[in-house]
Formats: C-alpha cells, sequence, structure tokens
C-alpha cells in the first residue's frame, strides 16, 4: 500500500443533477507522485445522475514516477434531491469517513445557497470552494476507524503482557497458584462471614429498638390507666358522699 494515498482527501466537486454541471470542484490535500486528470473528474461527475443516493468505488491514475505504473484511487458520491457531492480520496480511506465527509459538504452547501439551484452559476458558487476545502483538509487529518481499531489492540496487546509479567513475577517469587486460589476462597469465606455479622447485627438493632418502644409505650399505657383509675375513684367518692 502506498502511505501517500491512506487517509487523504484529494479534492471534490459540487454537481448540479439536472444537467451535471460542475458547479464548483475543490481542492483538497496535496497530491504525491502523481496528479488526477480531468478525465477522472469527468468520469466521478458523470456518476451524479440521480437523487439521494450513495455510492463508492476505486478508479486508477498514472503514477508521475513511472508511466507503466499506476496507482488506485476511490471516489464516493452523494447525492440530494438537485445537488451531487463527490470526493476522490487515497484507496484506504473508509466508505463511512467519505461519506461523513460529504455530509459535511452538502450541510455546508445548503446553509450558504438557500436559492433555486438552477439559477447557480459556477462564478456564484465559487465562495463554496475556500470553507469546503477546509473541510476536506480537516477531514484528512482526522485518524479512521481502521487506525483506531490498531490503537485499541496495541493498548490491549500490552496489558495482556503486563499481566503475564506480573504473573511471572509471581510465580519467582514461589507463590503458588493454589495458594492465590485458597487465599481468595478465605477472602470470600470472611466476607460471608462479616455479611452475617452484619446482618445479625442489623436485626439485634431493630429489636432492640421495637423492645425500646414496646417498653416506653408499657409505661404510658400504665400511667394513663393509673391517672384513669384515680379519677374514677374520685368521682365515685364524691356521688357517695352526696
Amino acid at each position: 500500500m502506498d502511505q501517500t494515498t491512506a487517509n487523504k482527501l484529494y479534492g471534490g466537486v459540487a454537481v448540479r443533477i439536472s444537467d451535471r454541471m460542475m458547479l464548483c470542484k475543490i481542492s483538497g490535500v496535496p497530491t504525491e507522485n502523481f496528479s488526477i486528470p480531468g478525465t477522472a473528474w469527468a468520469e466521478v461527475v458523470s456518476k451524479c445522475i440521480a437523487p439521494h443516493f450513495r455510492t463508492s468505488s476505486f478508479l486508477n491514475v498514472t503514477s508521475d514516477l513511472d508511466p507503466t505504473k499506476e496507482v488506485q484511487l476511490s471516489y464516493h458520491i452523494t447525492t440530494t434531491e438537485a445537488m451531487g457531492f463527490a470526493l476522490i480520496c487515497g484507496k484506504d480511506v473508509s466508505r463511512r469517513h467519505a461519506q461523513n465527509t460529504l455530509d459535511e459538504l452538502t450541510a455546508l452547501f445548503n446553509k450558504m445557497f438557500v436559492e433555486d439551484t438552477n439559477k447557480l452559476t459556477p462564478r456564484m458558487v465559487d465562495i463554496f470552494s475556500k470553507p469546503a476545502r477546509d473541510v476536506l483538509v480537516k477531514m484528512s487529518s482526522e485518524t479512521n476507524g481502521e487506525d483506531k481499531v490498531r490503537r485499541v489492540k496495541q493498548a490491549v496487546d500490552e496489558v495482556k503482557n503486563l499481566a503475564l509479567d506480573n504473573v511471572e513475577r509471581v510465580l519467582q517469587r514461589g507463590q503458588k497458584i493454589d495458594d492465590i486460589v485458597q487465599a481468595t476462597e478465605d477472602l470470600q469465606f470472611q466476607a460471608q462471614g462479616f455479611q452475617r455479622s452484619s446482618r445479625d447485627l442489623r436485626n439485634q438493632l431493630w429489636w432492640n429498638t421495637v423492645k425500646g418502644k414496646l417498653i416506653i409505650g408499657g409505661i404510658a399505657a400504665v400511667f394513663i390507666i393509673l391517672v384513669l383509675f384515680t379519677f374514677f375513684s374520685g368521682n365515685s367518692d364524691t356521688s357517695t358522699g352526696k
């Protein structure tokens, strides 16, 4: 794989679907050791023929270093109701990455031009080329999903190697795997015992609280009974005296 073509967005076009007129050509990152001829752009423009579709494929261009060799590139297209947007990229640019870039270009175009596309001319749309180029340069510098996966795998390998080193150090210190397993089981047993003790203590505290409330309630009930008894006894003596 030629590393100069990886993750690079070399350029794009904005095309009016109704007459397949190229309203704007967008420069991306520079090419190295090859150039993109006008025939390649014409081929891409000719495929912007239907609204609301997406496609991706490959095309070849001639190497500047050796005319007998070809450099493989990819192209990606997305269209709206009236406009088509296309990119020519490095061969290894993922379809998702390219289509995300096209979505950004589409949103930018719709924001800049609200008039009927049939009234647009290349001269009017020329102001689109600069901000669109900024999008291509930015997206070219972003790492694609494959590189992210590779970095994740590398991190996993590092963690795995570190774990193996730790196991080796444990074995070198003379600690047996069985001892480690036994220690783990002992910790689990102690944890279960602590859990049981905590549950018993919680139940005991709850019962002590209930008993306290019952005692207080009993004392209050006895006091109320004594008051009622004294009150009714006093009334009875008064009635007898009369």
